[in-house]
């Protein structure tokens, strides 16, 4: 008796153990499945640009109006951040879907209270490359959801219960009170972050864009990279049943019935691999809003492979999305967003690149430095381009293609620049400076191409002209929150702050108009 108790006692530890090792192995699997790491890794070199990729079941439409940038004070000083493990812009999105807001409540419009709150150390910033509205970004209407913002303020603390929201175009804020739900998950990812930027504003026209005053390193990468066949794009866009015929021009067009076509790139080296979608139907003038949600759900419709695919610019009937690698934009041919698409009256036109980055390649090291700000308004000023004519300056990532492998790329960080309502680099506005002297002649005349950005985002809640000097926001000691909630009725008096290089100055004052709201 003794022996077989024995026995059977190691026989159950022997099925103890097995069913041990299904269980975790099974956990690591459903771990591996669910997980944002979309790319498999080369080796724990390339682990620190997991937070390129994102998982696919996440990508509903309010994903594709993440933040662009984060901002974060760390003793007294202003960095832009990225974390290399988290993407905290998608993160924010998550979070704002688990609390419970407040109604939308209309605060300041003067620039002395705008700069305030920009330069308060009690926030965390995400800021939009360009405005969206309330119902895009929360997914529902509510009394004045159409207003329009490209800045988020999250409290840093708990005990602070409002979000603030301003609009850079006219200096305007709003808040939500935060009824339920904290954000302090969220504040110490960005705390944490390791990947950082010393910054202050610059103000352009109806914009503040990053300043560094000092010259700013930005890590290179290279990815191999693959192109979806164009029977993929056919098939998804046209259904099961298309024609195939070759136009005038020799590009290849897939038909479907009167109402659909998809015109595909010519094949070879010099293909640009730039598909234009287009759906011919009868419909009344969308609003912003619908325009907006509407080309998100056709950016979807693609299929496209892309990393982290964000909202990046609207304007007229066209919105434009880019995809971001590590915290920066990359700009196909240095002028394009990846996908643009135009909602007319009488039909829906999708432009978009088939670029797929692929696999990262284990990083080496490289970092390129860019310019100070200063430098480049410098630059740009020798050849014939002014500040007051700079819409927009944003760090982004060029494509530089492989000498030896066609499948090979290498993302190269350098200053993209928008003037005349068309994105360029600094080494293409030189180069088209170069081959026509007379393009930067008259000013904010400039050519643009079909995909180019045709003007500055328009307002869904009115129509704002206001007419600002550039001005360079410094650092400022944190103000608390009441200095915006009592800003209707005492305005703050203005404070002029200036920030300034030892090779160039730059302008300090800041004048702004008094709009009215909707």
């Amino acid at each position: 008796m003794k022996f077989k108790f024995k026995f059977k006692f190691n026989d159950f530890l022997l099925h103890l153990t097995t069913l041990t090792v299904i269980l975790i192995s099974i956990g690591l699997w459903v771990t591996v499945m669910t997980s944002d790491q979309r790319f498999s890794r080369i080796s724990n070199e390339s682990s620190s640009q997991s937070s390129a990729s994102l998982s696919t079941h996440y990508r509903n439409v309010q994903s594709f109006y993440a933040p662009g940038q984060t901002y974060v004070f760390q003793n007294g000083v202003r960095y832009q951040v990225h974390d290399a493990k988290r993407n905290l812009p998608l993160k924010f999105v998550q979070y704002l879907e688990k609390v419970k807001l407040g109604t939308i409540e209309k605060m300041s419009t003067t620039a002395s209270d705008y700069e305030k709150l920009l330069a308060d150390q009690n926030y965390i910033m995400f800021a939009y490359p360009d405005q969206i509205n309330f119902t895009v970004l929360l997914g529902k209407k509510q009394i004045n959801s159409s207003l329009q913002f490209n800045r988020v303020f999250v409290p840093v603390k708990s005990k602070t219960r409002y979000l603030y929201f301003g609009n850079d175009s006219g200096s305007r804020v709003y808040r939500l009170k935060i009824k339920s739900g904290s954000f302090q998950q969220l504040a110490k990812y960005v705390k944490s972050a390791q990947d950082k930027q010393e910054v202050s504003f610059l103000h352009l026209k109806k914009l503040y864009v990053p300043f560094y005053s000092k010259a700013v390193k930005v890590k290179e990468y290279s990815y191999l990279i693959s192109y979806q066949s164009s029977s993929y794009y056919a098939s998804r866009l046209l259904g099961s049943s298309y024609r195939k015929t070759v136009a005038k021009n020799g590009h290849t067009v897939y038909t479907a019935g009167y109402s659909k076509r998809l015109q595909v790139p010519k094949e070879g080296k010099s293909s640009d691999h730039q598909y234009l979608y287009q759906s011919y139907l009868t419909s009344q003038q969308r609003p912003v809003t619908q325009r907006m949600l509407e080309s998100a759900a056709y950016v979807k419709q693609l299929g496209l492979a892309e990393q982290d695919l964000r909202f990046f610019e609207s304007s007229g009937k066209t919105v434009s999305y880019i995809n971001y690698i590590e915290g920066y934009p990359i700009f196909a041919n240095d002028t394009l967003a990846q996908t643009k698409v135009t909602i007319g009256t009488e039909s829906v036109s999708v432009a978009f690149s088939s670029i797929n980055l692929q696999i990262p390649i284990p990083y080496d090291g490289h970092v390129k430095t860019l310019p100070k700000t200063a430098t480049l308004l410098k630059e740009m000023n020798s050849i014939g381009i002014k500040e007051s004519e700079i819409e927009k300056i944003a760090i982004g990532y060029h494509i530089q293609a492989d000498k030896k492998r066609s499948d090979l790329i290498t993302l190269v960080p350098t200053y993209f620049i928008k003037v005349g309502g068309s994105w360029n680099s600094l080494a293409g506005w030189k180069k088209a400076k170069a081959e026509n002297t007379d393009l930067l002649m008259g000013g904010s005349s400039f050519s643009s191409s079909s995909y180019s950005s045709s003007s500055s985002s328009s307002s869904e809640s009115s129509s704002e002209d206001s007419s600002s000097a550039s001005s360079s926001v410094s650092q400022a000691p944190a103000s608390g929150q009441e200095a915006y909630s009592s800003s209707r009725s005492q305005p703050a008096a203005e404070s002029s702050s200036s920030s300034s290089s030892s090779s160039s100055a730059v302008s300090a004052s800041s004048a702004s108009s008094e709009e009215g709201e909707k």
